[in-house]
């Protein structure tokens, strides 16, 4: 896979993403912050959505409900930093080998959680859905650490549709 196709220009975000995950764990641990209090959670949640996708890959089935929640990430900075650090490793890795056309994604739906659905996707699409999913996350974040007195990099938790439209706004 070439870097400048559309899966490879997604994979490349995909890593982007857990770069700012590593990095926003990074700041939470330097300034001694409770990550277990809001950051964590957060993190843990991206990145196990990252480890679904990867792991559901080569079966061409992808079930983000099935993560394992592990605690860990989210007590930890330095955990989670480095399960991001890893994923990085594994999302390049996975760029020399084929890829499958199509998925299936499995959601558990309804109000009660009592419903299953199965839907068609295709890796790019679900790599573009954890990269959003990621923003909200990190915009939330940003959000947490601001009342904290921390600020991260403008880019972080803003959607590349809005930093495109600020960037030609005050061009």
């Amino acid at each position: 896979m070439h870097a400048r196709d559309p899966l490879g220009r997604a994979v490349a975000y995909a890593m982007d993403m857990l770069r700012q995950g590593a990095g926003i764990a990074d700041v939470a641990e330097r300034a001694g912050l409770v990550f277990s209090d809001q950051i964590g959670p957060h993190l843990r949640h991206i990145i196990e959505h990252y480890e679904s996708f990867i792991a559901g890959l080569d079966q061409g089935v992808i079930d983000y409900d099935n993560r394992s929640r592990n605690r860990e990430l989210e007590r930890d900075a330095s955990a989670a930093r480095g399960r991001c650090e890893e994923l990085i490793e594994r999302y390049t890795a996975r760029l020399a080998q084929p890829w499958p056309e199509s998925l299936a994604v499995v959601f558990d739906g309804g109000i009660a959680g009592d419903d299953r659905f199965v839907s068609g996707s295709t890796p790019l699409r679900e790599l573009l859905f954890l990269a959003g999913h990621a923003v909200h996350h990190y915009a939330l974040l940003n959000l947490v650490m601001k009342q904290k007195g921390l600020v991260l990099p403008d880019s972080i938790g803003k959607a590349p549709a809005t930093i495109r439209y600020e960037r030609e706004k005050h061009a």
